[in-house]
């Protein structure tokens, strides 16, 4: 009876023990320092990184999920006016931490989600290489990496440079230069005021209006954008386009789908190898136009007031769909019109007010139409 009651304690010890230390484990460890406006946050870590933007010349940093014997590869410490938080890599834990708005913040984490919540006043850049993304609004230069997730962010005003090799990119407001790249995923945009290169291997773009020049890229989605005060550069291999408008010149290729045009004041490049062209264009007399299709209907628009020289071609198999299928259509009085047997075209050329720089019509086994643009 003495043995098993001595057996019984010591049981109850080892179980009481290791309730202990569990609760050891689950204990969250804190430092806060204090700070000044404009100061520094550095992070490199493994785990779960969330940070927020408080009232506060404070940083509090919160750890959990750290067992005793690993915080001995924990560090947190004041340097000047910098905070440093770092882990060794083969460790993982959860960091929460409280700064002021105004605040630049560098954050590495090997391992997981980054988020910044609130607004902040200051450059942040944040890098994971296997999580998610996600700030909210900074007023500053902001630079976002993931190597497997997706990339969300407010309203930026300053420069913002994104990468994900494998998510969606979704970006509010940009009040600066923007570059965002994905190899895997959409990529959607409010707007920007200045100048944006967009870029994505496996998805669809979409943008609102654009305040300078756009690049935009995709193999394999579709491409929206809105009115671009600059230069416009849209390529896609796999889908349809569309611009609601821009000055300057677009140029505009599609291997796989139907292109519209609205609202285009200067020159314009646009070839299709799978779909239709409409164009509405206003030509300023800078360079010459081409709208070229290789199966589909185009559709150009033009003001009466427009000087300009438009050649049409139509490309053509058979020979009894030279007079009785395909046409070129238009509201203008043509100079020309051809049906040439031999070569299987359809050719019509038309000077408007005298003539101008050239818009080249293109397509093959389809019909064009000229009309008249009413602004």
């Amino acid at each position: 009876m003495k043995t098993n009651k001595l057996f019984n304690l010591i049981l109850t010890a080892i179980f009481v023990v290791g309730i202990t230390q569990t609760g050891m484990s689950q204990d969250k460890l804190s430092k806060n320092f204090s700070v000044k406006k404009g100061d520094n946050l550095y992070v490199k870590v493994s785990g779960d990184v969330h940070v927020e933007s408080w009232s506060k010349d404070e940083v509090l940093v919160e750890v959990t999920g750290l067992d005793a014997v690993d915080r001995d590869d924990l560090k947190i410490a004041q340097d000047g006016n910098t905070v440093s938080v770092s882990l060794r890599n083969d460790h993982n834990a959860s960091f929460s931490i409280k700064t002021p708005g105004q605040f630049n913040l560098d954050i590495k984490t090997s391992g997981g989600d980054l988020v910044c919540l609130g607004e902040f006043y200051g450059n942040i850049k944040g890098t994971t290489a296997g999580g998610d993304v996600r700030v909210e609004s900074i007023n500053g230069n902001v630079e976002l990496v993931t190597a497997g997730g997706d990339i969300n962010t407010g309203n930026i005003n300053g420069n913002l440079k994104v990468t994900t090799a494998g998510g969606d990119i979704r970006v509010g407001v940009v009040n600066g230069e923007g570059k965002m790249t994905t190899a895997g995923g959409d990529i959607v945009v409010t707007s920007s005021s200045k100048s944006l290169n967009v870029n994505t291997a496996g998805g669809d773009i979409k943008v609102g209006n654009v305040g300078g020049e756009i690049k935009a890229s995709t193999s394999g989605g579709d491409i929206e954008v809105g009115l671009v005060s600059g230069i416009a550069k849209l390529n896609t291999s796999g889908g349809d386009i569309k611009l609601a408008g821009a000055k300057g010149s677009a140029s505009v290729n599609t291997s796989g789908g139907d292109i519209k045009l609205e609202n285009i004041y200067g020159s314009v490049k646009a070839n299709t190898s799978g779909g239709d062209i409409y164009a509405e264009l206003t030509p300023d007399g800078s360079d010459d136009s081409k709208l070229s299709s290789s199966g589909g209907n185009i559709t150009l628009l033009v003001p009466e007031n427009a000087k300009a020289t438009i050649e049409a071609v139509i490309k053509v198999q058979s020979k009894k769909d030279l007079k009785e299928r395909y046409k070129i259509i238009s509201d203008y009085k043509f100079e020309n019109y051809t049906v040439d047997d031999d070569e299987r075209e359809i050719r019509a050329t038309i000077n408007l007010n005298g003539g101008g720089m050239l818009i080249k019509l293109t397509t093959s086994n389809s019909k064009i139409e000229i009309k008249k643009l009413n602004k």
